[in-house]
C-alpha cells in the first residue's frame, strides 16, 4: 500500500482528535516505516503502528487481541491502548500501544550479568509456554480438530527445493539430513503458546535487567524450540546458559532441548529464504542462505 508518510501521520494526528484519549494534541512523529507497517511515536509514551498492507492489516487485529488476552508475564508487554478506524488515510486502520521504557538489548548486556539476563528469559518464556489460559490458546490455534502446523513452523516444498538447489557438497547433505529430522521433529513435537520472536531485538533492558518483550506478531502455537532459539544471537555461550537454565526451571532434559533447538534454529534462518523468493531480492536471498550455512554448521544435529 503505498502510504504516504506526512499524509499518513496527519491521519493519525487528525484520527486522534476524534477520540477521548489523554494524548489528544501530542506531538505525532514518525518512528519506523517498514514494509508492513508504519510506526509512529505520540508523545513520550503512545506508539501507533499503522499497516500498510491487508495481511499486516489482519495481523496487527489478531495480535491486539493476543496481548489484550496475554497473562501476567515475569516481563511487561505492550498494553493495547486503543484503535482508529479504517478510513481512505488508513485503510487498515491502526492499533495504539504503550511504549514500554527500556534499550533493546545486546551483547554487552547479555554479558555483564549473564546468569541474570538468561535467569529472566528463562522465567519468561517458562511462563508463557506453559500458560494454560483457554481464550488464548484459541486464540493463538491450538483448538482446530486438526493439528495444524503453523506456516512459519512447516517447511514448504518451494523454501526447501530453492534452499537445497543452491547448496552444494557437504552443505546440501548437512541441508537434506536437516529437513528429513526436521519435519521427523516437527510431526510429533509438543506444541505451546510462543512468543515466535524471541531475539535480542525485541528484548529490552532497564536498570541492568530485563525488563519487557517487543513485538508479537508471531505469537502462535508451536515447538517450545522456536523461542529458545533466537538468544544465539548473543553466542553460544549465552544460548547454551539459557538452555540449561530453561532445562533446570522446567525439568527438561537438555540435550533433547540442545538439539531441538538447532532444528529449530535453521527453520528460522529458512524464513529470509521465503521472503527473499516472494519478493525477487537476489541479495537477501544469499545473505538468507549464509545463515543457514552457519545454522548448518553450528548446531549438533541428532544421528542420522
Amino acid at each position: 500500500m503505498p502510504l504516504d508518510p506526512e499524509a499518513t501521520r496527519e491521519a493519525v494526528a487528525s484520527s486522534l482528535e476524534d477520540l477521548p484519549f489523554p494524548w489528544s494534541g501530542a506531538p505525532v512523529e514518525t518512528v519506523g516505516w517498514g514494509f508492513s507497517n508504519v510506526v509512529l511515536r505520540v508523545g513520550a509514551d503512545v506508539l501507533v503502528r499503522v499497516p500498510r498492507t491487508p495481511e499486516a492489516g489482519d495481523r496487527s487485529t489478531h495480535t491486539a487481541e493476543v496481548l489484550r488476552r496475554l497473562p501476567p508475564l515475569p516481563l511487561a508487554v505492550p498494553e493495547v491502548l486503543g484503535t482508529l478506524p479504517a478510513g481512505p488515510r488508513l485503510p487498515f486502520g491502526a492499533v495504539l500501544l504503550s511504549r514500554l521504557p527500556g534499550a533493546v538489548v545486546d551483547d554487552d548486556v547479555a554479558r555483564a550479568d549473564r546468569e541474570a539476563f538468561t535467569g529472566d528469559l528463562a522465567a519468561f518464556a517458562s511462563a508463557l509456554h506453559e500458560c494454560g489460559d483457554e481464550p488464548l490458546l484459541g486464540l493463538l490455534g491450538a483448538h482446530r480438530a486438526d493439528r495444524t502446523v503453523h506456516p512459519l513452523d512447516a517447511l514448504d516444498t518451494g523454501t526447501a527445493a530453492a534452499a537445497a538447489d543452491r547448496l552444494t557438497g557437504r552443505e546440501r547433505q548437512l541441508f537434506e539430513r536437516w529437513a528429513t529430522a526436521y519435519r521427523r521433529w516437527l510431526a510429533d513435537a509438543e506444541l505451546v503458546p510462543v512468543h515466535g520472536d524471541l531475539w535480542p531485538g525485541n528484548l529490552l533492558r532497564a536498570a541492568g535487567r530485563l525488563s519487557g518483550v517487543l513485538d508479537w506478531d508471531e505469537a502462535r502455537i508451536a515447538p517450545r524450540a522456536v523461542d529458545l532459539c533466537g538468544v544465539r544471537y548473543l553466542g553460544h555461550d549465552v544460548a547454551d546458559e539459557m538452555l540449561r537454565a530453561y532445562a533446570a526451571r522446567n525439568s527438561r532434559d537438555y540435550q533433547l532441548l540442545h538439539e531441538e533447538t538447532g532444528l529449530a534454529a535453521v527453520r528460522r534462518e529458512l524464513r529470509g529464504v521465503t521472503w527473499s523468493l516472494r519478493h525477487d531480492d537476489p541479495g537477501e536471498l544469499e545473505e538468507s542462505l549464509d545463515k543457514v550455512r552457519r545454522s548448518l554448521h553450528e548446531f549438533r544435529l541428532p544421528p542420522a
